[in-house]
């Protein structure tokens, strides 16, 4: 069953805090994803299915799916002195890949695949304790051509209906965003209107519309990253949001939120 879904961001400053950052602002989404993991706690769920991007580092030159599953026993990766592993549960990342591609969903899958620090910084804060098993989803949000956000959003209807129909109790976990224009002249501006703007048509319950956005639109609003959340708001469907905070940088919009399930 499905019993909890958030989305964070994985902003890397947020984690390693570099003197160029407001410090205060940092600590402000540290309070963020501090309520996260309390709630988690409270959720008590065996596993956090985690839908989340890549910089390059687990898909490149070999291969770039559109949309794959962690599955095998566990994955790991690196991000600055951070090293990580993760147990993944097994049965819910088998599920999502065999049903998923039953329901006309091609699924890559990998069990040796890097997991990206956007996996990582989220976990790193939220994490319960004890700590839960994780099956991470990977969405290409950076390497064209991307899936489109009526693809996004489609899969998670799907993987929503696959988790409801699990005796497991799951949460869904978006990471990403959201504005921000990495490798650009425009990293200094992220847009920080669109994201409010976004943020109020999901408190308003009115998160399918999202699916309507066209790559163009993400690329205009430096949120290619917002794949991510449209892949959860497939799966939460009309539920209103609860934004637990929005800390705009002066490089990211840095956002955490909440939808009761």
């Amino acid at each position: 069953m499905l019993v909890g879904a958030f989305a964070c961001a994985h902003t890397p400053q947020l984690l390693i805090r570099p003197d160029t950052e407001d410090r205060a602002l940092v600590l402000r989404v540290h309070a963020a994803f501090a309520r996260v993991r309390v709630r988690l706690e409270t959720l008590r769920p065996d596993a956090i299915v985690m839908i989340g991007g890549d910089h390059v580092e687990a898909f490149f030159l070999s291969g770039v799916p559109a949309l794959a599953v962690y599955a095998g026993a566990s994955c790991a990766g690196t991000f600055g002195p951070y090293a990580y592993r993760y147990p993944i549960h097994e049965p819910v990342a088998r599920a999502l890949v065999e049903q998923g591609i039953e329901r006309g969903f091609d699924l890559h899958y990998t069990q040796d695949a890097p997991l990206d620090y956007a996996f990582y910084v989220p976990l790193h804060f939220t994490m319960p304790a004890p700590p839960v098993l994780i099956v991470p989803l990977h969405v290409n949000v950076y390497l064209p051509p991307q899936p489109t956000p009526r693809r996004c959003y489609d899969w998670g209807a799907t993987v929503g209906d696959i988790l409801r129909a699990r005796p497991e109790r799951l949460v869904l976990m978006a990471s990403g965003g959201l504005s921000h224009y990495p490798g650009t002249d425009r990293y200094g501006d992220p847009d920080v209107e669109f994201d409010r703007r976004l943020l109020d048509r999901l408190r308003a319950g009115r998160g399918r519309e999202c699916a309507a956005l066209t790559g163009e639109d993400l690329d205009t609003a430096g949120n290619v990253e917002l794949r991510t959340w449209v892949t959860l708001l497939g799966a939460v469907g009309d539920a209103p949001a609860d934004v637990l905070c929005y800390e705009p940088s002066w490089h990211h919009g840095n956002a955490v939120v909440e939808w009761p399930v």
